[in-house]
């Protein structure tokens, strides 16, 4: 299922040779930053994508990870991707994840 997401910034990371990615769900309910190798992907401000964290499938984008943090009072997740990292907050959390989990992020690149 996921969540549909539309790219709000793409910058480039003062310390690390990163670009960070930051969306906002379709009815503002999620907001994320994804941190992601340089130049990987050819997004642009307005991009729009569709984010699963789960189960391994097709997508442009698939990135295995760690749950490091799902905390329903504050309202945040964290995933880690070999060091690169995945922050969300939300209103309702859209995902049934578990701390210490392996995850799997699938992101597809809406048209």
């Amino acid at each position: 299922m996921g969540i549909e997401a539309t790219l709000e910034t793409l910058e480039r990371d003062p310390v690390f040779d990163i670009d960070v990615a930051k969306f906002k769900s379709k009815d503002g309910s999620v907001i994320f930053t994804l941190e992601l190798p340089k130049d990987l992907v050819k997004l642009k401000k307005g991009s729009r994508v569709q984010l699963d964290l789960g189960e391994e499938s097709d997508g442009d984008l698939v990135m295995k990870g760690v749950v490091y943090k799902v905390d329903d009072g504050e309202k945040r997740i964290e995933i880690s991707f070999h060091g690169l990292w995945l922050r969300m907050s939300y209103k309702k959390n859209p995902f049934e994840l578990e701390e210490g989990k392996e995850v799997y992020l699938v992101m597809k690149f809406l048209k």
